[in-house]
């Protein structure tokens, strides 16, 4: 009796752990222990603790900088040579000003308006968007009055962009042009305007060179569920014009590249969609809450990571808990281009920093809404020069300066290495990394893709297995085969022939001897 209550029991248990282990296997999901200050995530999507990427160097307000509050600062922009461009707006006139800050957070000039051809000073009604050309023109998105004013370095206008009309092209009406509302851009090498605006869903606002409506870039498609799109397929016309029609979603941020590819991230998307990928590990245009784009308006961002590039991972989609603020997906505020194709997004729901690198791989991520360690409250931009990060709180009002610590640079510095064929170099930098951080998958992968591309296939393979790079194992595997086979192959085949060439030789020897030998002894 007793044999039977331990089998039970036994029984029990392995049950138990089984489904314990299916739930693990088939994606559920595990928030990310708030105590770590920096992190990234493994094969399974749990988060790791990691050293710290960035340390806060200083935090500033308006106040702190000698020009007034900020009462809503909405855009930072880096330029080439280190200078800071802020873009602030406010319920009186005096606080629509364009700030101008050395790398250092010193303030260089602060307008209030442009200066037009005759001298005379006009106020900005809105700044929302700052971008600065390499030679120093200043483009401004001013929201209330719906133009983008292009000027010189000094704010002397060179020209006014005004909304596009309807008069001057058919696949607009009249309410678009009350409806718009510019916000964010970027100027590409070949002068094109690409403009993020306010309540337009159509995608991203092109204007040529020359300040003219071109038409959409990348309208953001539409995420209707497959019962919604059957539901409307199957519904009678008065049923569909009292339903809500599937709107594609809106672009609520835009950056250029060193490349001149357009990134831009998505104003909302449905969870579920986000959350289906995350489980899934894929990531597609779907589901995407960051692109890059090409001229054409096509996503050639790479997806290749542990998870897409989205955010938090580990998402807690539960919203009766004590930290509402960590319930549902990350939120994608910003977007800041780095060096290498590595670029750095802002989540203003969790307030944390994620970095990525060309292959879309998580290096690391940190923040949080904790401010006494550093963290931010409402984090709404984010710009990088060198090795600084800068980053907008509207809810502070406040502008933080972010340096990159030994274990960042490290990160840095192999990165750079591997994508300009230093291979040595990389090694040698990944090495360090992991005396730094012993469970860093992608200082495994960073060693392994060094000794690919050394031939060395076998060892690449072991550390591609430490990292759990199931691609680029495979990968090795294929070239490690190839070569055996390459190496052995004539050897073998010289084997072959000569073991054939015996059994020739021994049968024609039995053939022609042994009659012969038969004869004489008969």
């Amino acid at each position: 009796m007793k044999k039977l209550r331990f089998s039970v029991l036994f029984i029990c248990l392995a049950l138990m752990c089984g489904i314990c282990a299916a739930g693990k296997e088939s994606g559920e999901i595990y928030a990310p222990p708030q105590a770590f200050s920096s992190y990234t995530y493994d094969y399974w999507n749990n988060p790791v603790e990691c050293p710290d990427p960035y340390v806060v160097v200083k935090t500033l307000t308006g106040v702190d900088l000698g020009i007034g509050d900020m009462k809503k600062p909405n855009d930072i922009f880096a330029d080439d040579s280190g200078f800071l461009y802020i873009a602030v707006s406010g319920d009186k006139p005096e606080d629509n000003r364009l700030i101008k800050l050395d790398g250092q957070l010193n303030v260089i000039k602060a307008w209030q308006g442009y200066t037009d051809s005759k001298g005379a000073a006009i106020p900005f009604s809105d700044p929302q968007g700052v971008f600065v050309k390499a030679d120093g023109d200043i483009y401004l998105a001013d929201g209330l009055s719906k133009n983008i004013y292009h000027m010189d370095k000094n704010c002397v206008i060179k020209r006014i962009i005004g909304a596009p009309v309807s008069e001057n092209s058919s696949i607009i009406d009249e309410k678009f042009t009350e409806r718009y509302r510019p916000s964010k851009l970027v100027v590409d090498a070949s002068e094109r305007i690409h403009v993020v605006a306010g309540n337009v869903n159509e995608g991203i606002v092109e204007f040529d060179p020359d300040g003219q409506f071109e038409g959409f870039l990348a309208a953001g498609k539409v995420n209707a569920s497959a019962i919604e799109i059957l539901w409307k397929k199957l519904s009678t016309k008065e049923q569909l014009e009292r339903s809500t029609d599937f709107v594609p979603i809106e672009y609520n941020n835009i950056s250029l590249d060193r490349e001149d590819f357009v990134f831009a991230s998505m104003a909302s998307i449905d969870s579920s969609v986000v959350m289906r990928e995350i489980r899934s590990r894929t990531g597609s245009e779907q589901g995407a809450l960051v692109r890059r784009l090409n001229m054409l308006g096509q996503d050639i961002l790479r997806r290749k990571g542990f998870g897409p590039p989205v955010g938090d991972l580990a998402v807690d989609e539960t919203v009766d808990n004590m930290d509402a603020g960590y319930a549902g997906i990350s939120h994608i505020a910003d977007v800041a281009c780095g060096e290498n194709g590595c670029y750095t997004v802002i989540d203003d729901n969790r307030c944390r920093i994620f970095t990525y690198d060309s292959e879309g791989c998580l290096l690391y991520a940190f923040g949080g809404p904790d401010q006494t360690a550093g963290g931010f409250r409402s984090p709404n931009s984010i710009a990088q020069s060198e090795e600084y990060l800068y980053v907008l709180d509207n809810s502070t009002h406040a502008v933080t300066m972010l340096a990159r610590t030994y274990f960042g640079n490290t990160v840095a510095e192999a990165i750079a290495a591997q994508e300009n064929g230093e291979y040595a170099r990389s090694m040698e930098c990944w090495q360090k990394v992991l005396e730094l951080d012993g469970n860093y998958d992608w200082a495994y992968s960073g060693i392994g893709k060094a000794l690919y591309q050394n031939g060395e296939y076998r060892e690449a393979m072991k550390m591609f297995k430490l990292g759990n790079n199931r691609t680029w194992y495979s990968r090795a595997f294929k070239e490690y085969s190839n070569a055996q086979i390459a190496r052995y192959f004539a050897p073998v085949c010289a084997v072959l022939a000569a073991v054939l060439i015996l059994i020739a030789v021994l049968r024609f020897i039995l053939k022609k001897w042994i009659p012969k030998y038969k004869r004489r002894k008969g």
